[in-house]
């Protein structure tokens, strides 16, 4: 099998909000430009998510270098640092909201988790004070494992943007091996506690991605589908794709190979 690679791109610079593909990302701590806003509750104080207001995934959000651009539907696009653009948020979500930046503290989110069969509870929790991401900054999958998610529930859509990764991989064009047998290291999604080298940057897979509601919720050109959150239950315990963690910065291009680096150890032989 052919060593994996990068396929796809994407950032989302707004939580929640569609994102957008490209050609190099930039990974530093974050993904720099990656869920660089949140659109937060004047009311409560806390982070809406898609998890809970579907309606976010309706709007994109393209990257600008410091701001993003924001479309919604039916109304103008404007920029983060627009003195209307809080306004218009407001006005389409129906209820009065800010947008913030990570400030270094942590920032509490309210939103639905459990089984999509109807019994989901809410729940609140506190982002990272570094980032208004779930986990780790950096989140793979593969289309490998996407086509055999295909067959878990063959009726569904399983489009990537339900996922929202970051770097989508598959096969490239080297022939060098991936040193290990795991389906998710063939992949070039890795194991827990791999190092992923790609393009310029170092990654440490930290865990895999548990998969939550989100994955269910409607959006532009998909319906809403609960059986695409209890397939991926029933069959890998709601694990799919992986969490990384970046330990040296770089770009990463669409193209470059993944390699998973194996320790050389000396023979003994003198």
């Amino acid at each position: 099998m052919n060593a994996p690679a990068v396929a796809e791109l994407w950032r989302y610079p707004v939580k929640s909000m569609g994102g957008e593909q490209v050609a190099e990302l930039v990974l530093d701590r974050v993904v720099v430009g990656d869920r660089a806003f949140a659109v937060v509750a004047v009311a409560t104080g806390r982070v809406l998510t898609a998890k809970r207001v579907p309606q976010l995934l309706d709007a994109t959000a393209r990257w600008l270098g410091g701001e993003a651009e924001i479309a919604v539907p039916g109304g103008p696009v404007v920029r983060t640092d627009e003195p209307d653009a809080e306004a218009v948020l407001g006005r389409w979500l129906g209820q009065p909201v800010r947008l913030e930046r990570p400030v270094g503290r942590a920032v509490a989110v309210e939103e639905y988790q459990g089984d999509p069969d109807g019994s989901a509870e809410l729940a609140t929790f506190d982002l990272p004070a570094w980032g208004f991401v779930d986990d780790s900054p950096v989140h793979l999958l593969s289309r490998d494992s996407l086509r055999t998610a295909k067959g878990w529930h063959p009726g569904g859509d399983w489009d990537l943007r339900r996922f929202r990764p970051n770097i989508v991989l598959a096969p490239g064009p080297a022939a060098d091996p991936v040193p290990s047998a795991s389906p998710a290291a063939r992949s070039g999604e890795g194991e827990v506690g791999d190092e992923l080298r790609i393009g310029q940057a170092v990654l440490e897979v930290t865990s895999l991605c548990q998969r939550c509601v989100m994955v269910s919720q409607p959006q532009r050109g998909l319906p809403k589908d609960r059986e695409v959150l209890r397939s991926i239950i029933r069959e890998t315990g709601a694990m799919f794709g992986t969490y990384a963690a970046v330990l040296r910065p770089g770009s990463v291009r669409c193209g470059d190979p993944v390699t998973v680096p194996v320790a050389v150890q000396a023979d003994g032989a003198g």
